[in-house]
């Protein structure tokens, strides 16, 4: 069978997908050339469609039609699907390929090329190129990016609409001139080899081909496709310089897609070497969001894994269903998710390689129960290979288990949205915060990012300012919320949870107040105490004095401050030691004279925890009501105002001061 040229192949397709007779100008339209030109590639399909059974019908002020029976129209269309198209050379010349490169030479490299150098490289008059430039730029112009300035995109745009413009383009070209690219996954993009460098191509391909192969998840053809040039996007973008915005979404969208953060920052990290593309955090993430956009999910399948790692990620596992009382062992995505990340994480910890989670304030403040929990149930690195995880690592491990713990428990997403700045939120935040079950959670937003991002799953929004949005309930409330307005908002999230499970505060702990696990010997009130090192190794000698740890406490308290910040912003420091080494669950409380700086914070309150084995199973609870009494500076203050031991304790047991 006679080859055909890429436009004669999509002249045939366009014949065979007629319903109905079309006048020439459609065709010469959709194809981008001449009246002239269809006339001839007619001509040149004649014996072709004759050899198929096939005839083309001329009839003047009517049209043109593909004459022949439909089994022969359909033998046809499976023949061009798997013919490999010969693109000669008059080819690379059409004004559609021509418009291709001088958008790619805008969009992707800012290059402004004059009218006589596109004339000489394409053979063609200025004429032709000014024409196919003011189609370029009418393109641009509609595609919702600001305007450009002398055929320069301006600098203030955001990067990401630059490269969701450009694929939206790449795409429109493929799908009319290589129908057949999508439906191939080791096409490597021979029609676009003018346009990226080779080596892109190759790094991103090899890419995929190892996360299909690490996660056992087999892409369909268009996501592959799809993601393909993505990637190729960004990195040739990357490597010109170009860097992702910050993207300012909610923190509970940001949970799912963080899960593949070591996926991307590994695939950044080779890029470097291989490149020398350097990855700013936004470009990381941005990574993330593409990864999980085209359904790639973490995990590892039918890979060798030590025996010793799959026993603690099994642990670990049955530790947090044991803390939460919510059935997450049963999980197999939890499962393998968690083994593709503790597989690297430990080879990290075990030659001090560090790495940062951007997420970890904002998972310690809107996820504080499960971040706690989390940390408690991490001892199991320290059992079976005497690892000890910072709080970035805690941090990337409450992501797996929050998103796996909303599977099972239904989440209701809140946001506070003030128009007076931070300290406007925070107030509000921290006066509703203490009196929701973690089953709620709560988000600060701004009214940009409110506009700036889909809102379909928020449940609620308070507002401290005037807002009308369809579709989701608002509460306003005052810029500093009274009683009843606090009260209004409890009640309104009672009533839209009423009937669901509750992640913190169930019948059973409702009724027990800190009170059993406060000792009048662990309280010690205006301390003078300056410096950090000096609480700790008293309040842990208090501990040993009174036989309520083992011998292991001490070092186990030291190390996760060596670890990480046990801080938080109301002024308050929570060292806390290992299970295994407590044997009475203990809180101990320290008010000092002056602030101590605790590393992050400058602190008055010191709250050490000690939580024995025995009582894992109310963990989760104590540490619910706990932070909930703490994470408002107002409460802390009039805390370490108590005068006697007997106030601080009256005051913590009524949960008010």
């Amino acid at each position: 069978m006679n080859k055909l040229t890429k436009r004669e192949n999509e002249l045939i397709r366009l014949l065979l997908f007629q319903q109905e007779y079309q006048a020439t100008s459609f065709f010469s339209k959709e194809l981008s050339v001449s009246n002239k030109t269809i006339y001839n590639d007619l001509q040149n399909i004649e014996e072709y469609l004759a050899e198929n059974d096939l005839t083309v019908n001329r009839v003047p002020r009517k049209g043109l039609y593909l004459l022949g029976s439909r089994a022969a129209k359909e033998r046809l269309k499976g023949y061009l699907l798997q013919e490999s198209i010969i693109i000669l050379e008059d080819e690379v010349f059409s004004p559609a390929y021509r418009q291709l490169i001088m958008l790619s030479e805008i969009l992707l490299f800012d290059e402004r090329i004059t009218y006589d150098v596109y004339a000489k490289r394409f053979l063609v008059s200025k004429q032709s190129i000014k024409k196919d430039m003011d189609e370029v730029l009418d393109y641009l112009n509609k595609s919702g990016l600001n305007k450009l300035e002398n055929r320069s995109v301006p600098r203030f745009e955001e990067e990401t609409r630059i490269q969701k413009v450009y694929k939206k383009y790449l795409v429109r070209y493929s799908k009319k001139y290589h129908p057949q690219a999508e439906r191939r996954q080791n096409d490597r993009f021979p029609f676009f080899s003018e346009i990226f460098e080779p080596t892109i191509i190759q790094n991103v391909f090899g890419f995929i081909e190892k996360i299909m192969l690490h996660t056992g998840k087999t892409l369909n053809d268009y996501f592959v496709y799809s993601l393909k040039l993505s990637l190729v996007i960004f990195l040739t973008r990357l490597k010109a310089g170009h860097h992702v915005e910050e993207q300012n979404e909610f923190v509970f969208k940001d949970l799912q897609k963080m899960q593949l953060y070591m996926v991307a920052l590994n695939f950044s990290e080779e890029m470097n070497q291989e490149m020398n593309c350097i990855f700013y955090k936004p470009d990381i993430q941005y990574l993330c969001s593409l990864l999980l956009a085209h359904g790639v999910v973490p995990g590892m399948i039918d890979l060798p894994v030590d025996e010793k790692i799959h026993q603690m990620t099994s642990a670990l596992i049955k530790e947090m269903a044991h803390l939460l009382d919510v059935k997450v062992d049963k999980d197999e995505q939890l499962f393998h998710s968690l083994l593709a990340h503790i597989m690297p994480m430990i080879h990290r910890l075990k030659n001090d390689i560090y790495v940062r989670n951007p997420l970890k304030e904002n998972i310690k403040k809107q996820y504080t129960t499960m971040f706690t929990l989390t940390q408690y149930a991490s001892a199991v690195f320290e059992k079976y290979d005497n690892l000890f995880l910072n709080e970035d690592e805690v941090s990337f491990l409450t992501i797996h288990f929050q998103i796996a713990f909303e599977k099972i428990q239904l989440t209701k997403h809140v946001l506070i949205v003030c128009g007076n700045g931070l300290a406007t939120s925070e107030l509000i935040f921290n006066r509703i915060k203490q009196n929701l079950p973690a089953s709620v959670i709560v988000e600060i937003a701004s009214e940009k990012q409110l506009m700036g991002n889909p809102i379909d799953d928020v449940d609620l929004i308070i507002a401290a300012v005037p807002l009308e949005l369809s579709g989701i309930p608002i509460l306003h409330v005052s810029a500093l919320p009274t009683a009843e307005e606090v009260s209004m908002i409890a009640s309104y999230l009672s009533t839209i949870s009423e009937n669901e499970k509750k992640f913190t505060y169930s019948k059973e702990i409702k009724t027990v107040s800190l009170g059993r696990f406060i000792d009048r010997n662990l309280i010690f009130l205006h301390q003078e105490f300056e410096k950090k090192d000096e609480i700790l190794t008293f309040l842990i000698e208090q501990y040993q004095d009174l036989g309520l740890v083992n011998d292991g406490f001490e070092e186990a308290i030291l190390q996760r401050e060596a670890l990480g910040n046990t801080s938080i912003v109301s002024g308050v420091a929570i060292p806390h030691g290992a299970p295994e080494t407590v044997k009475e669950t203990r809180l101990a409380f320290m008010t000092t004279k002056k602030a101590v700086d605790w590393g992050v914070n400058q602190v008055w309150l010191i709250v050490m925890i000690a939580i024995a084995e025995k009582d894992m199973t109310i963990a989760k609870d104590l540490v619910s009501v706990l932070y909930g009494m703490i994470d408002s500076k107002e409460r802390v203050e009039k805390i370490i105002d108590s005068k006697e031991i007997e106030e601080l304790m009256s005051c913590l047991s009524r949960r008010e001061c």
